[in-house]
Protein backbone atom coordinates (compact mmCIF):
# COMPACT_ATOMS: atom_id res chain seq x y z
CA UNK A 1 0.00 0.00 0.00
CA UNK A 2 1.40 3.38 -0.98
CA UNK A 3 1.70 6.14 1.58
CA UNK A 4 -0.07 8.57 -0.72
CA UNK A 5 -2.79 7.82 -3.22
CA UNK A 6 -1.76 8.19 -6.84
CA UNK A 7 -3.26 11.50 -7.80
CA UNK A 8 -1.86 14.73 -9.15
CA UNK A 9 -2.09 16.49 -5.80
CA UNK A 10 -0.23 13.73 -3.97
CA UNK A 11 2.47 13.62 -6.70
CA UNK A 12 3.06 17.33 -6.33
CA UNK A 13 3.28 16.94 -2.58
CA UNK A 14 5.85 14.11 -2.90
CA UNK A 15 7.96 16.24 -5.22
CA UNK A 16 7.90 19.04 -2.68
CA UNK A 17 9.01 16.66 0.12
CA UNK A 18 11.85 15.24 -2.00
CA UNK A 19 13.01 18.68 -3.01
CA UNK A 20 12.84 19.84 0.58
CA UNK A 21 14.87 16.88 1.87
CA UNK A 22 17.43 17.37 -0.91
CA UNK A 23 17.76 21.06 -0.14
CA UNK A 24 18.04 20.34 3.60
CA UNK A 25 20.73 17.64 3.29
CA UNK A 26 22.70 19.70 0.78
CA UNK A 27 22.44 22.82 2.92
CA UNK A 28 23.65 21.00 6.06
CA UNK A 29 26.56 19.40 4.19
CA UNK A 30 27.64 22.66 2.58
CA UNK A 31 27.36 24.67 5.79
CA UNK A 32 29.32 22.08 7.83
CA UNK A 33 32.02 21.86 5.14
CA UNK A 34 32.19 25.65 4.96
CA UNK A 35 32.53 25.93 8.74
CA UNK A 36 35.34 23.31 8.86
CA UNK A 37 37.22 24.96 6.01
CA UNK A 38 36.81 28.30 7.76
CA UNK A 39 38.47 26.82 10.84
CA UNK A 40 41.32 25.51 8.66
CA UNK A 41 41.72 28.95 7.12
CA UNK A 42 41.87 30.62 10.56
CA UNK A 43 44.47 28.14 11.82
CA UNK A 44 46.60 28.61 8.71
CA UNK A 45 46.58 32.37 9.17
CA UNK A 46 47.22 33.68 5.64
CA UNK A 47 45.64 30.70 3.85
CA UNK A 48 43.42 32.47 1.28
CA UNK A 49 42.45 29.32 -0.63
CA UNK A 50 40.61 27.45 2.15
CA UNK A 51 38.85 30.70 3.23
CA UNK A 52 37.70 31.35 -0.32
CA UNK A 53 36.35 27.80 -0.69
CA UNK A 54 34.70 28.08 2.75
CA UNK A 55 32.90 31.24 1.63
CA UNK A 56 31.70 29.48 -1.54
CA UNK A 57 30.39 26.51 0.47
CA UNK A 58 28.60 28.76 2.97
CA UNK A 59 26.97 30.76 0.14
CA UNK A 60 25.87 27.54 -1.55
CA UNK A 61 24.49 26.28 1.78
CA UNK A 62 22.53 29.51 2.23
CA UNK A 63 21.17 29.19 -1.30
CA UNK A 64 20.03 25.61 -0.51
CA UNK A 65 18.27 26.80 2.63
CA UNK A 66 16.52 29.49 0.59
CA UNK A 67 15.54 26.77 -1.93
CA UNK A 68 14.08 24.73 0.96
CA UNK A 69 12.06 27.71 2.10
CA UNK A 70 10.80 28.25 -1.47
CA UNK A 71 9.87 24.55 -1.79
CA UNK A 72 7.78 24.90 1.35
CA UNK A 73 6.12 27.96 -0.14
CA UNK A 74 7.46 30.35 2.45
CA UNK A 75 9.33 32.62 0.02
CA UNK A 76 9.28 33.14 -3.73
CA UNK A 77 12.22 31.71 -5.73
CA UNK A 78 11.59 32.26 -9.44
CA UNK A 79 13.62 30.29 -12.00
CA UNK A 80 15.09 33.43 -13.57
CA UNK A 81 16.82 34.07 -10.22
CA UNK A 82 17.80 30.53 -9.19
CA UNK A 83 19.51 29.57 -12.48
CA UNK A 84 21.94 32.54 -12.67
CA UNK A 85 22.58 32.21 -8.92
CA UNK A 86 23.46 28.53 -9.35
CA UNK A 87 25.89 29.38 -12.17
CA UNK A 88 27.46 32.17 -10.14
CA UNK A 89 27.95 30.01 -7.04
CA UNK A 90 29.38 27.11 -9.07
CA UNK A 91 31.85 29.50 -10.72
CA UNK A 92 32.76 30.93 -7.33
CA UNK A 93 33.45 27.43 -5.98
CA UNK A 94 35.58 26.53 -9.01
CA UNK A 95 37.57 29.76 -8.76
CA UNK A 96 38.10 29.23 -5.03
CA UNK A 97 39.33 25.67 -5.67
CA UNK A 98 41.86 26.93 -8.24
CA UNK A 99 43.11 29.55 -5.78
CA UNK A 100 43.47 26.87 -3.10
CA UNK A 101 45.41 24.55 -5.38
CA UNK A 102 47.74 27.36 -6.47
CA UNK A 103 48.30 28.32 -2.87
CA UNK A 104 49.08 24.71 -1.88
CA UNK A 105 51.61 24.49 -4.69
CA UNK A 106 53.20 27.68 -3.47
CA UNK A 107 53.40 26.23 0.05
CA UNK A 108 55.03 23.04 -1.25
CA UNK A 109 57.61 25.05 -3.17
CA UNK A 110 58.33 27.16 -0.08
CA UNK A 111 58.69 24.05 2.13
CA UNK A 112 60.98 22.43 -0.43
CA UNK A 113 63.07 25.59 -0.54
CA UNK A 114 63.35 25.58 3.24
CA UNK A 115 64.30 21.90 3.22
CA UNK A 116 66.98 22.52 0.61
CA UNK A 117 68.26 25.43 2.65
CA UNK A 118 68.38 23.22 5.76
CA UNK A 119 70.26 20.50 3.90
CA UNK A 120 72.70 23.16 2.71
CA UNK A 121 73.45 24.49 6.20
CA UNK A 122 72.61 21.68 8.64
CA UNK A 123 73.83 18.13 9.04
CA UNK A 124 71.12 15.59 8.24
CA UNK A 125 72.11 12.93 10.80
CA UNK A 126 72.56 15.21 13.82
CA UNK A 127 70.73 18.45 13.02
CA UNK A 128 73.88 20.40 13.91
CA UNK A 129 75.30 23.22 11.77
CA UNK A 130 77.44 21.72 9.01
CA UNK A 131 80.90 22.94 8.01
CA UNK A 132 79.57 25.82 5.89
CA UNK A 133 77.25 27.23 8.54
CA UNK A 134 79.66 26.62 11.43
CA UNK A 135 82.53 28.39 9.65
CA UNK A 136 80.20 31.27 8.78
CA UNK A 137 79.13 31.66 12.42
CA UNK A 138 82.76 31.27 13.51
CA UNK A 139 83.83 34.11 11.21
CA UNK A 140 81.01 36.34 12.44
CA UNK A 141 82.09 35.73 16.03
CA UNK A 142 85.74 36.41 15.17
CA UNK A 143 84.78 39.79 13.67
CA UNK A 144 82.75 40.71 16.73
CA UNK A 145 85.41 39.36 19.12
CA UNK A 146 88.10 41.35 17.34
CA UNK A 147 86.14 44.55 17.93
CA UNK A 148 85.21 43.78 21.53
CA UNK A 149 88.44 42.02 22.55
CA UNK A 150 86.62 38.83 23.57
CA UNK A 151 88.76 35.66 23.91
CA UNK A 152 87.56 32.20 22.96
CA UNK A 153 88.49 28.60 22.23
CA UNK A 154 87.87 26.26 19.33
CA UNK A 155 87.63 22.54 20.11
CA UNK A 156 88.13 19.93 17.40
CA UNK A 157 86.70 16.53 18.39
CA UNK A 158 87.25 13.23 16.60
CA UNK A 159 85.53 10.03 17.73
CA UNK A 160 87.98 7.17 18.30
CA UNK A 161 87.47 3.95 16.35
CA UNK A 162 84.01 5.02 15.20
CA UNK A 163 84.44 2.85 12.10
CA UNK A 164 84.16 -0.22 14.31
CA UNK A 165 80.58 0.70 15.21
CA UNK A 166 79.63 0.99 11.53
CA UNK A 167 81.37 -2.29 10.72
CA UNK A 168 79.90 -4.21 13.65
CA UNK A 169 76.33 -2.87 13.78
CA UNK A 170 75.78 -1.08 10.48
CA UNK A 171 75.45 2.53 9.38
CA UNK A 172 71.97 2.92 10.86
CA UNK A 173 73.35 2.37 14.35
CA UNK A 174 76.30 4.56 13.41
CA UNK A 175 73.92 7.41 12.56
CA UNK A 176 72.10 6.84 15.84
CA UNK A 177 75.43 7.10 17.65
CA UNK A 178 76.30 10.35 15.85
CA UNK A 179 72.92 11.82 16.80
CA UNK A 180 73.40 10.68 20.41
CA UNK A 181 76.89 12.22 20.53
CA UNK A 182 75.52 15.49 19.13
CA UNK A 183 72.74 15.53 21.72
CA UNK A 184 75.21 14.87 24.53
CA UNK A 185 77.52 17.63 23.32
CA UNK A 186 74.63 20.10 23.13
CA UNK A 187 73.70 19.31 26.73
CA UNK A 188 77.32 19.44 27.90
CA UNK A 189 78.36 22.81 26.47
CA UNK A 190 77.51 26.18 27.96
CA UNK A 191 74.76 28.50 26.81
CA UNK A 192 76.09 30.52 23.91
CA UNK A 193 78.52 27.83 22.68
CA UNK A 194 78.13 26.56 19.12
CA UNK A 195 78.44 22.87 18.23
CA UNK A 196 78.91 21.76 14.62
CA UNK A 197 79.64 18.61 12.68
CA UNK A 198 82.25 19.04 9.98
CA UNK A 199 81.68 15.58 8.50
CA UNK A 200 82.36 11.93 9.25
CA UNK A 201 83.06 11.57 12.97
CA UNK A 202 84.47 15.08 13.41
CA UNK A 203 82.76 17.70 15.58
CA UNK A 204 83.72 21.27 16.46
CA UNK A 205 82.76 23.43 19.43
CA UNK A 206 83.12 27.20 19.53
CA UNK A 207 83.39 28.49 23.10
CA UNK A 208 83.27 32.31 23.31
CA UNK A 209 84.61 33.94 26.45
CA UNK A 210 87.10 31.18 27.33
CA UNK A 211 90.16 32.95 28.65
CA UNK A 212 93.37 30.92 28.59
CA UNK A 213 94.56 27.36 28.26
CA UNK A 214 93.56 26.26 31.77
CA UNK A 215 89.87 27.06 31.39
CA UNK A 216 89.78 25.56 27.88
CA UNK A 217 91.44 22.36 29.11
CA UNK A 218 88.96 22.02 31.99
CA UNK A 219 85.97 22.45 29.67
CA UNK A 220 87.45 20.00 27.15
CA UNK A 221 88.09 17.43 29.88
CA UNK A 222 84.46 17.74 30.95
CA UNK A 223 83.28 17.08 27.40
CA UNK A 224 85.49 14.00 27.08
CA UNK A 225 84.25 12.70 30.43
CA UNK A 226 80.62 13.07 29.32
CA UNK A 227 81.40 11.18 26.11
CA UNK A 228 82.92 8.27 28.04
CA UNK A 229 79.54 7.46 29.58
CA UNK A 230 77.75 4.54 27.83
CA UNK A 231 75.21 5.24 25.08
CA UNK A 232 71.98 3.24 25.16
CA UNK A 233 70.90 2.66 21.56
CA UNK A 234 68.83 0.09 19.72
CA UNK A 235 71.90 -2.16 19.45
CA UNK A 236 72.36 -2.09 23.24
CA UNK A 237 74.90 -0.31 25.40
CA UNK A 238 77.77 1.10 23.35
CA UNK A 239 80.78 3.18 24.30
CA UNK A 240 82.73 5.67 22.24
CA UNK A 241 85.65 7.87 23.20
CA UNK A 242 86.85 11.11 21.69
CA UNK A 243 90.15 12.88 21.08
CA UNK A 244 90.29 16.67 21.32
CA UNK A 245 92.49 19.40 19.93
CA UNK A 246 92.22 22.99 21.16
CA UNK A 247 93.14 26.28 19.50
CA UNK A 248 92.81 29.57 21.39
CA UNK A 249 91.81 33.00 20.14
CA UNK A 250 93.63 35.36 19.98
CA UNK A 251 96.76 33.43 21.06
CA UNK A 252 96.71 31.11 18.02
CA UNK A 253 95.23 33.58 15.54
CA UNK A 254 92.07 35.41 14.51
CA UNK A 255 91.37 33.71 11.18
CA UNK A 256 88.76 30.94 11.01
CA UNK A 257 90.69 28.75 8.56
CA UNK A 258 93.93 29.12 10.55
CA UNK A 259 92.29 28.26 13.87
CA UNK A 260 90.49 25.25 12.38
CA UNK A 261 93.75 23.99 10.94
CA UNK A 262 95.56 24.45 14.24
CA UNK A 263 92.81 22.75 16.26
CA UNK A 264 92.86 19.86 13.78
CA UNK A 265 96.65 19.63 14.10
CA UNK A 266 96.34 19.53 17.90
CA UNK A 267 93.72 16.78 17.62
CA UNK A 268 96.03 14.63 15.47
CA UNK A 269 98.82 15.18 17.97
CA UNK A 270 96.46 14.04 20.72
CA UNK A 271 95.83 10.81 18.80
CA UNK A 272 99.57 10.20 18.64
CA UNK A 273 99.89 10.82 22.36
CA UNK A 274 97.00 8.47 23.13
CA UNK A 275 93.40 8.25 22.01
CA UNK A 276 90.94 9.75 24.42
CA UNK A 277 93.28 12.62 25.31
CA UNK A 278 93.29 16.38 24.76
CA UNK A 279 96.12 18.58 23.41
CA UNK A 280 96.47 22.36 23.17
CA UNK A 281 98.00 23.73 20.01
CA UNK A 282 101.53 25.13 20.11
CA UNK A 283 103.94 26.16 17.40
CA UNK A 284 105.92 22.93 17.73
CA UNK A 285 102.88 21.10 16.37
CA UNK A 286 103.19 23.00 13.11
CA UNK A 287 106.69 21.60 12.61
CA UNK A 288 105.39 18.14 13.47
CA UNK A 289 102.52 18.53 11.01
CA UNK A 290 104.91 19.51 8.25
CA UNK A 291 107.11 16.51 9.04
CA UNK A 292 104.07 14.25 9.02
CA UNK A 293 102.97 15.73 5.70
CA UNK A 294 106.43 15.08 4.24
CA UNK A 295 106.25 11.48 5.48
CA UNK A 296 102.79 11.06 3.97
CA UNK A 297 104.04 12.36 0.64
CA UNK A 298 106.97 9.96 0.72
CA UNK A 299 104.60 7.09 1.50
CA UNK A 300 102.20 8.07 -1.30
CA UNK A 301 105.07 8.27 -3.77
CA UNK A 302 105.93 4.65 -3.11
CA UNK A 303 109.23 5.17 -1.28
CA UNK A 304 108.09 2.89 1.55
CA UNK A 305 108.87 -0.76 0.93
CA UNK A 306 112.40 -0.01 -0.26
CA UNK A 307 113.18 1.40 3.20
CA UNK A 308 111.22 -1.01 5.42
CA UNK A 309 113.24 -3.29 7.68
CA UNK A 310 112.49 -5.87 10.34
CA UNK A 311 114.63 -6.01 13.46
CA UNK A 312 114.37 -9.02 15.73
CA UNK A 313 114.66 -9.24 19.54
CA UNK A 314 115.11 -12.70 21.07
CA UNK A 315 112.55 -14.22 23.43
CA UNK A 316 114.24 -16.79 25.69
CA UNK A 317 112.95 -19.64 27.79
CA UNK A 318 113.02 -19.02 31.51
CA UNK A 319 115.46 -21.30 33.28
CA UNK A 320 117.37 -22.61 30.28
CA UNK A 321 118.05 -19.30 28.53
CA UNK A 322 117.51 -20.95 25.15
CA UNK A 323 116.02 -18.92 22.31
CA UNK A 324 112.32 -19.67 22.01
CA UNK A 325 111.48 -17.15 19.34
CA UNK A 326 111.82 -13.56 18.21
CA UNK A 327 109.66 -10.47 18.19
CA UNK A 328 109.65 -8.82 14.75
CA UNK A 329 109.92 -5.05 15.15
CA UNK A 330 109.26 -2.75 12.20
CA UNK A 331 111.66 0.03 11.21
CA UNK A 332 111.77 2.43 8.26
CA UNK A 333 115.12 3.66 7.00
CA UNK A 334 114.18 7.10 5.76
CA UNK A 335 116.61 8.54 3.19
CA UNK A 336 116.92 11.82 5.12
CA UNK A 337 115.88 11.15 8.73
CA UNK A 338 117.54 7.79 9.21
CA UNK A 339 116.04 4.81 11.04
CA UNK A 340 112.48 5.51 12.23
CA UNK A 341 110.46 3.53 14.79
CA UNK A 342 106.80 2.72 14.01
CA UNK A 343 105.52 5.48 16.26
CA UNK A 344 107.21 8.04 14.01
CA UNK A 345 105.58 7.01 10.73
CA UNK A 346 102.65 4.61 11.22
CA UNK A 347 100.16 7.43 11.87
CA UNK A 348 101.27 9.05 8.60
CA UNK A 349 100.96 5.66 6.91
CA UNK A 350 97.33 5.38 8.02
CA UNK A 351 96.62 8.86 6.69
CA UNK A 352 98.32 8.01 3.39
CA UNK A 353 96.19 4.83 3.11
CA UNK A 354 99.17 2.47 2.95
CA UNK A 355 98.71 0.88 6.39
CA UNK A 356 97.30 -2.32 4.87
CA UNK A 357 100.29 -2.63 2.57
CA UNK A 358 102.62 -2.27 5.58
CA UNK A 359 100.72 -4.95 7.51
CA UNK A 360 100.95 -7.29 4.54
CA UNK A 361 104.68 -6.62 4.08
CA UNK A 362 105.47 -7.15 7.78
CA UNK A 363 103.60 -10.45 7.98
CA UNK A 364 105.08 -11.81 4.75
CA UNK A 365 108.62 -10.76 5.65
CA UNK A 366 108.43 -12.05 9.23
CA UNK A 367 106.94 -15.39 8.22
CA UNK A 368 109.39 -15.98 5.35
CA UNK A 369 112.39 -15.05 7.53
CA UNK A 370 111.40 -17.30 10.42
CA UNK A 371 110.55 -20.16 8.04
CA UNK A 372 114.05 -19.87 6.56
CA UNK A 373 115.68 -19.83 10.00
CA UNK A 374 113.62 -22.83 11.11
CA UNK A 375 114.95 -24.81 8.16
CA UNK A 376 118.58 -23.80 8.73
CA UNK A 377 118.94 -23.24 12.49
CA UNK A 378 116.15 -23.81 15.04
CA UNK A 379 113.24 -26.03 13.85
CA UNK A 380 110.97 -24.84 16.71
CA UNK A 381 111.62 -21.09 16.35
CA UNK A 382 108.56 -18.84 16.65
CA UNK A 383 107.87 -15.22 15.74
CA UNK A 384 105.74 -12.56 17.39
CA UNK A 385 104.27 -9.75 15.24
CA UNK A 386 102.54 -6.64 16.58
CA UNK A 387 99.16 -5.72 15.09
CA UNK A 388 98.08 -2.09 14.88
CA UNK A 389 94.57 -0.98 15.76
CA UNK A 390 93.93 -0.26 12.07
CA UNK A 391 95.02 -3.80 11.11
CA UNK A 392 92.68 -5.25 13.72
CA UNK A 393 89.79 -3.32 12.18
CA UNK A 394 90.51 -4.76 8.72
CA UNK A 395 88.09 -7.61 7.88
CA UNK A 396 90.69 -8.87 5.40
CA UNK A 397 93.28 -9.51 8.12
CA UNK A 398 92.60 -13.26 8.20
CA UNK A 399 93.26 -13.51 4.46
CA UNK A 400 96.50 -11.50 4.79
CA UNK A 401 97.75 -13.82 7.56
CA UNK A 402 96.73 -16.93 5.62
CA UNK A 403 98.56 -15.71 2.50
CA UNK A 404 101.73 -14.97 4.48
CA UNK A 405 101.71 -18.42 6.10
CA UNK A 406 100.99 -20.21 2.83
CA UNK A 407 103.70 -18.37 0.85
CA UNK A 408 106.36 -18.96 3.52
CA UNK A 409 105.39 -22.48 4.55
CA UNK A 410 105.47 -21.42 8.22
CA UNK A 411 103.14 -23.46 10.47
CA UNK A 412 100.34 -21.31 11.96
CA UNK A 413 101.40 -22.34 15.48
CA UNK A 414 104.78 -20.64 14.93
CA UNK A 415 103.12 -17.22 14.48
CA UNK A 416 102.05 -15.14 17.49
CA UNK A 417 99.97 -12.02 16.84
CA UNK A 418 100.26 -9.37 19.54
CA UNK A 419 97.61 -6.77 20.37
CA UNK A 420 98.01 -4.19 23.09
CA UNK A 421 95.82 -4.28 26.16
CA UNK A 422 94.45 -0.84 25.27
CA UNK A 423 93.32 -2.14 21.87
CA UNK A 424 91.57 -5.06 23.54
CA UNK A 425 89.76 -2.78 25.97
CA UNK A 426 88.57 -0.21 23.43
CA UNK A 427 86.10 -2.53 21.75
CA UNK A 428 86.05 -6.24 22.48
CA UNK A 429 83.31 -7.25 20.06
CA UNK A 430 84.90 -6.00 16.85
CA UNK A 431 88.27 -7.83 16.98
CA UNK A 432 86.94 -10.91 18.79
CA UNK A 433 85.53 -12.58 15.67
CA UNK A 434 88.65 -11.82 13.62
CA UNK A 435 90.98 -13.13 16.31
CA UNK A 436 88.79 -16.17 16.87
CA UNK A 437 89.07 -17.01 13.17
CA UNK A 438 92.85 -16.69 13.30
CA UNK A 439 92.98 -18.82 16.44
CA UNK A 440 90.87 -21.49 14.74
CA UNK A 441 93.57 -21.77 12.05
CA UNK A 442 96.24 -22.36 14.69
CA UNK A 443 97.70 -18.86 15.03
CA UNK A 444 98.33 -17.78 18.61
CA UNK A 445 97.18 -14.47 20.13
CA UNK A 446 99.11 -12.50 22.75
CA UNK A 447 98.19 -9.42 24.79
CA UNK A 448 101.10 -6.98 24.86
CA UNK A 449 101.78 -4.36 27.58
CA UNK A 450 99.58 -6.29 30.02
CA UNK A 451 98.70 -4.24 33.09
CA UNK A 452 98.59 -0.81 31.45
CA UNK A 453 94.88 -0.77 30.56
CA UNK A 454 93.53 0.17 34.01
CA UNK A 455 90.36 -1.81 33.41
CA UNK A 456 88.72 -5.14 34.04
CA UNK A 457 90.10 -8.49 32.94
CA UNK A 458 86.89 -9.42 31.13
CA UNK A 459 88.59 -9.30 27.75
CA UNK A 460 90.76 -12.29 28.77
CA UNK A 461 87.53 -14.25 28.73
CA UNK A 462 86.11 -12.64 25.60
CA UNK A 463 89.20 -12.78 23.38
CA UNK A 464 91.04 -16.00 22.36
CA UNK A 465 94.22 -15.00 24.23
CA UNK A 466 96.90 -17.63 24.91
CA UNK A 467 99.89 -15.47 25.86
CA UNK A 468 100.19 -12.55 28.28
CA UNK A 469 103.17 -10.21 27.97
CA UNK A 470 103.85 -8.34 31.21
CA UNK A 471 104.63 -4.67 30.69
CA UNK A 472 108.17 -3.56 31.54
CA UNK A 473 106.85 -1.14 34.16
CA UNK A 474 106.16 -4.15 36.43
CA UNK A 475 109.60 -5.64 35.82
CA UNK A 476 111.67 -2.50 36.40
CA UNK A 477 111.85 -2.71 40.22
CA UNK A 478 111.70 -6.47 40.67
CA UNK A 479 114.15 -7.52 43.37
CA UNK A 480 113.98 -4.09 45.02
CA UNK A 481 110.29 -3.63 45.72
CA UNK A 482 108.54 -6.64 47.31
CA UNK A 483 105.13 -5.24 46.32
CA UNK A 484 106.06 -5.47 42.62
CA UNK A 485 107.20 -9.05 43.12
CA UNK A 486 103.86 -9.95 44.70
CA UNK A 487 101.92 -8.27 41.86
CA UNK A 488 103.91 -10.05 39.17
CA UNK A 489 103.58 -13.37 41.02
CA UNK A 490 99.80 -12.93 41.26
CA UNK A 491 99.50 -12.12 37.55
CA UNK A 492 101.58 -15.16 36.60
CA UNK A 493 99.42 -17.41 38.80
CA UNK A 494 96.25 -15.93 37.30
CA UNK A 495 97.48 -16.45 33.74
CA UNK A 496 98.60 -20.02 34.44
CA UNK A 497 95.23 -20.69 36.08
CA UNK A 498 93.55 -19.60 32.83
CA UNK A 499 95.83 -21.84 30.79
CA UNK A 500 97.91 -18.96 29.43
CA UNK A 501 101.65 -18.50 29.08
CA UNK A 502 103.48 -15.45 30.44
CA UNK A 503 106.28 -13.45 28.81
CA UNK A 504 108.09 -10.75 30.82
CA UNK A 505 109.22 -7.73 28.79
CA UNK A 506 111.93 -5.26 29.71
CA UNK A 507 114.24 -7.65 31.56
CA UNK A 508 117.51 -5.73 31.92
CA UNK A 509 119.12 -7.09 35.08
CA UNK A 510 120.17 -10.52 36.31
CA UNK A 511 118.28 -9.99 39.55
CA UNK A 512 115.06 -9.45 37.60
CA UNK A 513 115.62 -12.67 35.69
CA UNK A 514 116.24 -14.57 38.91
CA UNK A 515 112.98 -13.37 40.45
CA UNK A 516 110.99 -14.18 37.30
CA UNK A 517 112.46 -17.68 37.18
CA UNK A 518 111.44 -18.28 40.79
CA UNK A 519 107.95 -16.99 40.00
CA UNK A 520 107.76 -19.54 37.14
CA UNK A 521 107.48 -16.99 34.35
CA UNK A 522 107.55 -18.91 31.07
CA UNK A 523 109.67 -16.65 28.85
CA UNK A 524 111.78 -13.52 29.11
CA UNK A 525 112.62 -10.65 26.78
CA UNK A 526 114.76 -7.56 27.21
CA UNK A 527 118.08 -5.81 26.86
CA UNK A 528 119.71 -8.26 29.28
CA UNK A 529 119.70 -10.73 26.40
CA UNK A 530 119.86 -8.49 23.36
CA UNK A 531 118.67 -5.24 21.81
CA UNK A 532 116.54 -5.54 18.66
CA UNK A 533 118.94 -6.58 15.92
CA UNK A 534 118.91 -6.41 12.11
CA UNK A 535 118.28 -9.70 10.35
CA UNK A 536 121.94 -10.54 9.69
CA UNK A 537 123.02 -9.88 13.30
CA UNK A 538 120.14 -11.87 14.75
CA UNK A 539 120.99 -14.80 12.52
CA UNK A 540 124.48 -14.75 14.03
CA UNK A 541 122.88 -15.45 17.42
CA UNK A 542 121.10 -18.44 15.96
CA UNK A 543 124.31 -19.76 14.43
CA UNK A 544 126.05 -19.65 17.81
CA UNK A 545 123.02 -21.35 19.43
CA UNK A 546 124.29 -20.70 22.93
CA UNK A 547 121.83 -20.17 25.81
CA UNK A 548 121.71 -16.71 27.33
CA UNK A 549 123.30 -17.58 30.71
CA UNK A 550 126.02 -15.26 32.02
CA UNK A 551 126.41 -16.43 35.62
CA UNK A 552 124.75 -18.76 38.04
CA UNK A 553 121.97 -16.61 39.44
CA UNK A 554 121.16 -16.92 43.08
CA UNK A 555 117.76 -15.73 44.15
CA UNK A 556 118.49 -15.78 47.88
CA UNK A 557 117.82 -12.40 49.43
CA UNK A 558 116.27 -11.07 46.22
CA UNK A 559 112.75 -12.36 46.49
CA UNK A 560 110.70 -11.69 49.57
CA UNK A 561 107.01 -12.32 49.25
Amino acid sequence: TLIWAFDPGAAAQRMLVRAGVRYLVLAVALLVAGALLGRVARRAGSATGPGFVSLAFLASGAKSLYGLAAALGWVPFPAWVSAPLEVMLTGLLGLATVVWLLEEEQHRLRDASRQIERFAFYDVATGLPNRKLFVDRFRQWLERAGQEGEPGALLFLDLDHFKRINDAWGHEVGDQMLAAVADRLLHAVREGDTVGRLGGDEFTVLMPGVAGAEQASLLAAGLLERLRQPFHLGAGELKVHGTLGIALCPEDGRDAAVLLRKADSAMHRAKEVGRGSCVLYDDALADGSRERFALEEALREGRLEAGLELHFQPIVRSGSGEIHGAEALLRWRHPERGLLAPGEFLFAAETAAVAEAITRWVLRSACSTIADWRRRHLPELKVAVNLTARALEDPGLSAIVADALEESGLPPSALELEITETMALLQIQAPASILAGLRARGTRVAVDDFGTGYSSLSYLRELPVEIVKLDSSFIRDLGRRPRDSRIVGAVIQLAHGLGMEVVAEGVEEESQMAVLEMLHCDRLQGYLFSHPLPREEFESLLEVARPFRTTSFQAAGILSL
